[in-house]
């Protein structure tokens, strides 16, 4: 099943499959699907965007890697006497922190799943060395949170072996919602999104946290470190005047500080 065999299918369908994976009124082109059922129209859900909505895919591939964090790593750290606390509620830089004795060490757990692949003409790094950083999150984070630390997993394959397997689900009304979330967005899209992963990871959780390595593969770096490589070494921000930064190095747009850390483990001891 793609996306335009999706879109042949009745409003009775796809409002079926809507509901079953927990999507609730509120996403522009459910809500489409829905009133059509009721007219006896067909679902209107109009032409899918020219390319994967991406922050639903990351959404996706980002919740594997918090889930692969907190169950792998933290909770080893738990077993250490700390607190680990869930801030993903709050919607701030922080996914966790990890706490004790009055002091909290606030984690950010990323996936890098883009292979910089002209980072060695562009910052003098292997691309299989290069952790890609949001500058601007880290600015941010300089002010909100100024101990916090990225834990980014990386996996330049995770993103395909995630839509392989998605690919493969015998589950269709989770199948029919992969695609329409994949290729439509509009308002109440990513209050959708969230209703969908949550459902997903309910079902399908533990076979998706299986797609990910080993904790080996996360790096961890401060913000504070981001920001002294952004002003001890210009080179490595693509995007500030870098010639020829425009041609890998940027993820949805944003500027990436790339760091160094091949073969590094995490400084929690995990």
């Amino acid at each position: 099943m793609d996306i335009e065999a999706v879109r042949q299918l009745s409003a009775y369908r796809l409002a079926a499959a809507i509901r079953a994976v927990g999507v609730r009124p509120g996403w522009v082109v459910a809500d489409a699907v829905v009133a059509a059922t009721s007219q006896e129209e067909p679902p209107g859900i109009g032409d899918p965007a020219p390319g994967r909505v991406q922050p639903f895919q990351n959404l996706v591939v980002g919740t594997i890697a918090e889930r692969v964090f907190r169950e792998r790593d933290l909770a080893l750290q738990e077993a250490r006497g700390f607190t680990v606390i869930d801030y993903h509620e709050r919607g701030e830089n922080r996914d966790y922190g990890l706490q004790r004795d009055g002091v909290e060490l606030p984690i950010n757990v990323k996936v890098a799943s883009t292979l910089f692949r002209n980072a060695e003409s562009v910052v003098g790094l292997a691309p299989e060395d290069c952790v890609p950083i949001s500058a601007y999150k880290a600015l941010g984070a300089s002010e909100r949170a100024p101990g916090l630390v990225y834990a980014d997993l990386v996996d330049f394959t995770l993103r395909e072996r995630v839509d392989s397997f998605m690919e493969s689900l015998d589950d269709e009304d989770f199948l029919i919602g992969w695609h329409l979330l994949s290729w439509f967005a509009g308002p109440g899209a990513r209050r959708a999104q969230d209703q969908y992963v949550a459902a997903l990871f309910a079902r399908y959780g533990q076979d998706l946290m299986a797609l990910a390595p080993g904790a080996a593969n996360f790096r961890v770096i401060s913000a504070q470190r981001v920001l002294s490589v952004m002003r001890a070494n210009p080179r490595r921000v693509p995007g500030l005047g870098v010639r020829g930064a425009g041609t890998g190095a940027f993820v949805n747009g944003q500027v990436a500080v790339l760091a160094g850390g091949h073969g590094k483990s995490s400084p929690l001891g995990v």
